[in-house]
């Protein structure tokens, strides 16, 4: 198969399972387990719908993620985008089990990344009693899946009740800290049966260099994500530094990944490679270990775009809905010479697809400002705009076909960096902090050699936010640096230490009376 194929198959499959509304439901349908499996093509279409549910990750997942944080924010302007007030909620990190965004957001990333869960285990269930070639692969890959989902389950909620079969009754809520121990052994327990590598046309399925870097990443962030938290903040778990350092050792000394530059990529503007890693041929790239696969096709394409742009700057049957943006402290954090601040669009603007000049509309030219004055009440071109994941040359409509990563080799030298640094090793995580930013400076610009080891835990930080801007990972690392409930991106009253978590959803409690509610709210 190759992308387009495995993700049109992904989406067939999807017709199987119609979305579950509670982690007490498993996916329905007139075809069950027990009377389906019956060859490995039956299998392989039971397994494309356990990926395809990857792509909801990138909605209410990543939204609430990045939202809350200072990379983005959705500005009220006028009548759009206001939607009862979640965004600003999301955003001031006001939310509550029955706020705005509790009810709507909150509860609708609870729900996808379940839908995520109970699709695996349907599918294991469904194959116990069925032998083909490669089953102990798809049961690997499934393995890896689930545990995907429970590590944002983790990261978002902390303790949440763990399922492994298909009944459908209510559950008891696991700690923090027994996720976290479920999520290790499962990939852990998974990774021997799964290839080092697939063929390009299975570009996209798991592999035992996605199952390192998820562990790497589990082990960076275990003081939170073993932790417990209460009322007044974070009590850590046990620090695993040790095992983040071993496992991005496993990724970078595979062979398997290579960062993607301007001389590996053959491409001759600066900057050029490490763009590579977010256009639309970036199943190419050597980079990416684990990605959600997007395809041109109604539907099934990356969406980012749509909520970024101006409603001027796109071509198709839909316009783009001019919302999402970032903040002008963000934006100016980054070096002008960076090669990285290019995924931002600031100043006079053009229509992405024709290149002509773009209006407002009220027919002036199109400027996007990167201040944003009032949130409450923004002008349509107040605020820069992210295109990290820029135009697809054959869009449809407002399907892109770039995939997006949930970890590439980039990361794994940052986590590396992290662990030496945090180790006592800070030499080498400045020479790691250095490799990455000789690719997207010329002439190269490397952090000093003589900073302390707060001074490095400050600049990883920094360069987190440079070389991942838009991925999903801020909250991650805000949290971990101890800076998501201290921040000062939006007016505070009160510090909230216990929004390191975010609240059960209301909705949640009422259908499973066994979950408590996470200490705060």
């Amino acid at each position: 198969m190759n992308k387009k194929i495995w993700a049109a198959a992904a989406v067939g499959a999807l017709v199987l399972f119609p979305a579950c509304t509670d982690l007490t439901e498993v996916p329905q349908s007139a075809i069950t387990p027990e009377n389906f499996y019956n060859n490995e093509d039956e299998v392989i279409g039971g397994l494309a719908s356990v990926y395809a549910n990857l792509r909801t990750t990138n909605d209410e997942y990543y939204n609430i993620s990045e939202i809350s944080t200072d990379e983005m924010i959705v500005p009220t302007r006028g009548q759009d985008w206001y939607d009862n007030g979640k965004w600003l909620d999301i955003h001031r990190q006001t939310f509550s089990p029955a706020s705005p965004a509790g009810l709507d957001n909150i509860n609708s990333a609870w729900t996808n990344l379940f839908i995520g869960v109970a699709r695996a285990n349907v599918v294991l269930s469904g194959i116990e009693n069925v032998n083909f070639a490669s089953k102990a692969t798809v049961t690997a890959e499934l393995r890896v899946l689930r545990a995907f989902y429970y590590f944002l389950l983790n990261d978002l909620f902390g303790g949440v009740p763990i399922v492994t079969d298909v009944s459908i009754e209510p559950r008891p809520q696991n700690t923090r800290a027994e996720v976290f121990a479920f999520i290790e052994s499962e990939l852990k327990a998974a990774r021997p049966d799964l290839p080092a590598k697939w063929s390009q046309d299975m570009n996209g399925r798991v592999t035992q260099g996605a199952v390192d870097a998820m562990l790497a990443s589990l082990y960076l962030n275990a003081q939170v994500m073993s932790g417990t938290v209460s009322a007044t903040g974070l009590q850590p778990g046990t620090q695993r530094w040790q095992d983040a350092l071993t496992e991005a050792n496993a990724v970078i000394n595979s062979g398997n990944y290579a960062l993607a530059t301007d001389a590996s990529m053959a491409c001759g503007s600066p900057g050029c490679g490490w763009r590579k890693n977010f256009t639309a041929d970036n199943n190419l790239t050597p980079e990416i270990i684990f990605a959600v696969k997007y395809v041109n096709v109604t539907d099934i394409g990356l969406n980012f775009l749509m909520r970024a742009l101006h409603y001027n700057q796109y071509s198709g049957a839909e316009a783009p809905w001019n919302g999402f943006s970032t903040l002008a402290d963000t934006y100016a954090a980054f070096d002008p010479n960076d090669e990285r601040r290019f995924i931002f669009l600031a100043g006079p603007q053009v229509n992405l697809a024709t290149g002509q000049p773009a209006l407002d509309r009220q027919n002036h030219p199109l400027v996007f400002d990167p201040n944003i004055p009032d949130v409450t009440a923004a002008a349509e071109g107040a605020g820069v705009r992210i295109d990290k994941w820029p135009l697809d040359p054959n869009h449809v409509n407002r399907n892109n076909g770039n995939d997006y990563a949930w970890f590439r080799l980039g990361e794994m030298y940052l986590i590396r960096a992290e662990a030496e640094n945090e180790l006592g090793q800070t030499a080498a995580a400045i020479a790691d902090i250095n490799l990455l930013r000789a690719r997207v400076f010329s002439p190269p610009k490397p952090i000093a050699t003589t900073l302390t080891q707060a001074q490095v835990r400050d600049a990883i930080l920094q360069e987190r936010l440079f070389e991942m801007t838009a991925e999903g990972k801020r909250r991650q690392d805000l949290i971990r640096m101890n800076k998501f409930t201290q921040g000062t991106w939006y007016a505070k009253t009160a510090f909230d230490p216990w929004k390191i978590l975010f609240p059960i959803p209301q909705t949640q409690i009422e259908t499973n009376p066994m979950l408590v509610q996470n200490p705060g709210y």
